[in-house]
């Protein structure tokens, strides 16, 4: 039986499955390619859709082992997505905390329920 995905997939996916006996894979059963650039960029914004989606999956679940390996997948598709716009992490981080100082974070839980604006 053959699955179609068309998806990004890790790299060393093709060494990890080529004789997954259990699952009854074989390499004979795979067909995938190297994408350019400009599709790397846009197969990662599907790839951190997906991921985030996974993590919005197991959000509620008590055991939170789940959560952890989901939000790991996210920052490893971020990570990727930093590399091919050569972005590093340590600008986003700067980023980050400048937001956070100017504008604070999200630990306290505040809620906006209305604003009343001048007409």
């Amino acid at each position: 039986m053959k699955k179609i995905y068309n998806k990004l997939v890790r790299d060393k996916f093709i060494d990890i499955y080529k004789n997954d006996v259990e699952n009854k894979i074989s390499m004979s059963d795979f067909s995938a390619h190297y994408l350019d650039k400009k599709e790397i960029l846009e197969k990662l914004k599907d790839k951190l859709q997906e991921e985030v989606d996974e993590v919005f999956n197991v959000y509620d679940e008590e055991d939170k082992s789940k959560l952890k390996e989901e939000i790991a997948d996210v920052l490893e598709v971020i990570d990727s997505v930093l590399l091919h716009n050569s972005i590093s992490f340590d600008e986003i981080s700067k980023i980050r905390d400048a937001k956070k100082e100017k504008r604070g974070g999200f630990e306290k839980g505040l809620y906006l329920e209305s604003i009343d604006y001048f007409d």
